[in-house]
């Protein structure tokens, strides 16, 4: 696999809570959103993702392809007591927690799993034929494989419309690794062929960047993986800049 990331604190905050580790040897791709007053953001997202990334990096080679969701989230709620331990060791990290988006890429495959509202995608641009004298056509195609863990995205799912919802409910999270109860992390397997990529971010570019600007940047089949990590936070910076970007991409030679 060949990945890159990149990540900024944009332009209001002045600390980044995000907290990123890649592996192309091994496949394994984290990013954690932090949240938690101080620097208690920036703890728990790094205990979440070391954690997780230990526990894998421990047992995924003696695990059965069948097994990786179930060792991913023991990893996951691992790192939630971890954090939750961590915690009651200072008033100042009390309540800390972080979200976290773990991808396992093996044989063709990506596994995912999450809690919270960072977010992962699939990325595929292809050539087909069409009739006349071009014969061939771009197919962008961005699907989401992660949905938010919030409480306004659990209210849009129960009918209600979108108009009656707080906004702020759309970043109340329902779970994280950290707070509350120990997660219950959806999981997504998919194809991950040759040419495609992969996406995993932090909310500070999703809410400032629509899923339509996104697959456009990524489609721009001229750039480098670098130069497109750098055009997605550069775009969520020109947008605002709200909150710390940060993304990942990894692509399938």
């Amino acid at each position: 696999m060949i990945s890159t990331y990149a990540t900024h604190p944009g332009l209001v905050r002045n600390n980044n809570e995000d907290y990123i580790r890649t592996d192309d040897d091994h496949g394994m791709y984290l990013l954690a959103d932090g949240i938690g007053g101080h620097n208690a953001g920036e703890v728990a997202s790094a205990l979440a993702v070391e954690t997780v990334y230990a526990v894998l990096r421990s047992n995924i080679a003696h695990t059965e392809i069948d097994g990786y969701f179930e060792l991913m989230v023991h990893a996951m709620q691992t790192a939630h007591w971890e954090i939750n331990s961590k915690a009651l060791t200072s008033s100042s990290l009390a309540k800390m927690g972080t979200t976290l988006v773990v991808a396992v890429l093996r044989k063709n495959k990506a596994y995912v799993v999450h809690a919270g509202d960072s977010r992962c995608y699939l990325y595929q641009n292809e050539l087909r034929l069409r009739p006349g004298p071009s014969r061939k056509k771009d197919r962008n195609k961005l699907t989401r494989l992660t949905r938010d863990h919030t409480v306004g995205n659990e209210q849009l799912a129960s009918g209600i419309p979108i108009d009656q919802i707080a906004k702020k409910k759309f970043h109340t999270l329902t779970q994280s690794i950290g707070c509350g109860n120990p997660p219950y992390p959806d999981s997504k397997i998919v194809d991950f062929k040759q040419g495609d990529l992969l996406l995993i971010c932090s909310d500070g570019l999703t809410d400032m960047v629509t899923d339509l600007e996104i697959e456009a940047i990524l489609a721009d089949r001229e750039a480098c993986l670098d130069t497109l990590a750098k055009n997605l936070v550069d775009a969520a910076n020109l947008n605002g800049g709200r909150d710390n970007i940060s993304v990942v991409l990894v692509k399938s030679p």
